[in-house]
């Protein structure tokens, strides 16, 4: 898409106008008429103003949107759009809603209007989206004239329903109005949906592999756990074995679908509702596991060149790089080893390369969240993970969570996080419940903010060893600790946390289960 150097407009905070479509019939010209009503909740980005906006005028038709991935069913009744006072000729001629394969599930045509800021376009009929699955929202721009903000899905983004993965930004040109597929430097072009999740409660069917994901070999049973409510919206020290995982859908491992598909998934593979006994290697990148359960069976072990239960790397050292062109996400998701001698599964982690990782519940390895051999490319994020029942053997080493590299040579926008996680590591081989050491690679961001960090050892440990790489810019904000070894923290090398603040022992009993503070090692 060519693009017209010009000086990026950056705006202050002003309150959005609101403005409300009715389509009476998909297609008809509408114009914008201004209404009171407040914009729905359940938007991707509110009704503030965007901040950093360029105006493009390329002078040819291009089809703006974005791609976004529902984290539960619902629906859309509304397409949204955003409006620069500055640029009143940027109303879009067309607002669409597409399915992945570019089926154009909904359309509507809207005449030009004065109004600015968030243009709330109605459709005729909600149109139903499932969860996994992913969509497009977009607006045609006829006169060729947009506002975007660069950079913008330089990193995944992610809201209480919805995810866009990096790059969600897509675009294409052409006369008419057809599916954007093209990407352009993170870009932003602020169009949205107004989404409802579904009332219905979650488990009350039978979960179904989504439509990339092989049929089940067995007809699932009744769910064994009663639905509640999810981790959305809880720090770490609020999240348990009922709030993250399976059982806020009512599901449980045994009561899922086995899983026959590949244990390599091809890219763009969608594994929803199932039980997958066995490894997965995600290698091959554009990946979505969720509401599925990993529980690999005696014999599948984790004494492969990966060491992990799920991994998307190739070899076994620490800096081998990531190598798929995209990144994957695993959520609302179940790792279980609790079925392996702890022989067989001491030296694993539950995941280890880089990907987003949302509310699962990860017990019985040797080790949980193992941001290694990241490469450059994509983000480590872990949330609302809750990670127990860890278990040692031998000479194993054991921590809930560590990150050992993480450069942005390649990517100055990628993000590495733990945030509002409980990390449990039991006593034994332990050497921490977070890790942070910048073993062979350098480590150039990390944000620890809001988890809940319990056990052994010490609770988190930040090193720079002798020999190897380097850390900076690492932040430890508002965590609780909740110690049975060593102490809360320590530093060992290097040059010490960036940002330490409001970081607490945990109290049950204390407001925001605030002990006493905690100082930087």
């Amino acid at each position: 898409m060519r693009q017209t150097p010009t000086t990026p407009r950056r705006r202050g905070a002003r309150a959005a106008v609101t403005v409300l479509v009715t389509a009476t019939t998909i297609g008809t010209g509408l114009a914008a008429v201004p209404d009171r009503a407040q914009a729905a909740s359940s938007t991707t980005f509110g009704t503030t103003a965007p901040g950093r906006l360029e105006h493009v005028d390329e002078g040819i038709p291009v089809e703006l949107g974005m791609r976004f991935t529902p984290s539960t069913d619902g629906t859309v009744s509304t397409l949204r759009f955003y409006k620069a006072r500055s640029h009143p000729r940027t109303t879009p001629s067309s607002v669409s809603l597409w399915n992945s394969s570019g089926t154009r599930l909904a359309r509507v045509a809207v005449s030009r209007t004065s109004a600015t800021g968030w243009i709330d376009v109605k459709l005729d009929s909600r149109v139903k989206l499932s969860a996994g699955k992913d969509y497009v929202v977009s607006a045609f721009a006829g006169s060729g004239s947009y506002s975007t903000t660069r950079k913008y899905f330089s990193q995944t983004r992610t809201t209480p329903t919805l995810t866009m993965q990096r790059n969600a930004g897509v675009y294409t040109n052409g006369r008419s109005s057809s599916f954007p597929r093209s990407t352009y430097g993170g870009s932003n072009y602020w169009v949205d949906t107004v989404f409802s999740p579904s009332l219905t409660a979650p488990g009350t069917t039978s979960p179904t592999p989504t439509a990339t994901s092989p049929a089940p070999t067995t007809t699932p049973t009744t769910p064994a756990t009663t639905p509640t409510t999810p981790a959305t919206g809880l720090m770490g020290w609020q999240l348990n074995a009922r709030n993250v995982g399976l059982a806020p859908f009512g599901l449980s491992c045994s009561s899922l679908p086995q899983y026959t598909g590949s244990l390599t998934p091809a890219a763009g593979t969608r594994i929803s509702g199932v039980r997958v006994e066995g490894n997965l290697d995600l290698r091959n990148g554009d990946i979505v596991v969720e509401r599925s359960c990993i529980r690999p069976r005696s014999g599948s072990s984790a004494s492969s060149g990966t060491a992990a239960i799920v991994s998307n790397f190739v070899c076994g050292r620490d800096s081998c790089p990531v190598i798929s062109a995209k990144s994957i996400v695993i959520r609302d998701s179940e790792i279980d080893a609790s079925g392996l001698p702890a022989s067989q599964i001491a030296a694993a982690c539950a995941f280890r390369g880089a990907g987003t990782l949302q509310r699962n519940y990860l017990h019985g390895m040797g080790s949980g969240i193992c941001f290694y051999g990241t490469g450059m490319k994509h983000d480590a994020i872990a949330e609302q993970n809750y990670v127990t029942d860890l278990r040692s053997y031998g000479e194993s080493h054991n921590e809930a969570a560590t990150l050992r590299d993480f450069m942005r040579d390649e990517n100055p926008g990628r993000v590495a996080r733990f945030t509002r996680n409980r990390l449990d590591i039991a006593d034994g081989n332990v050497t921490a419940g977070l890790f942070i050491q910048s073993t062979g690679e350098d480590i150039d961001t990390v944000l620890v903010d809001g988890n809940l960090i319990e056990g052994g050892g010490y609770n988190l440990f930040l090193n720079q060893p002798s020999s190897g790489g380097t850390y900076r810019d690492a932040r430890a904000i508002n965590n609780r600790f909740l110690s049975t070894g060593w102490g809360p923290s320590t530093v060992q090398g290097g040059p010490g946390w960036a940002e330490w603040r409001d970081n607490y022992r945990y109290s049950a009993t204390a407001a925001d289960a605030r002990g006493a503070a905690v100082a930087a090692s």
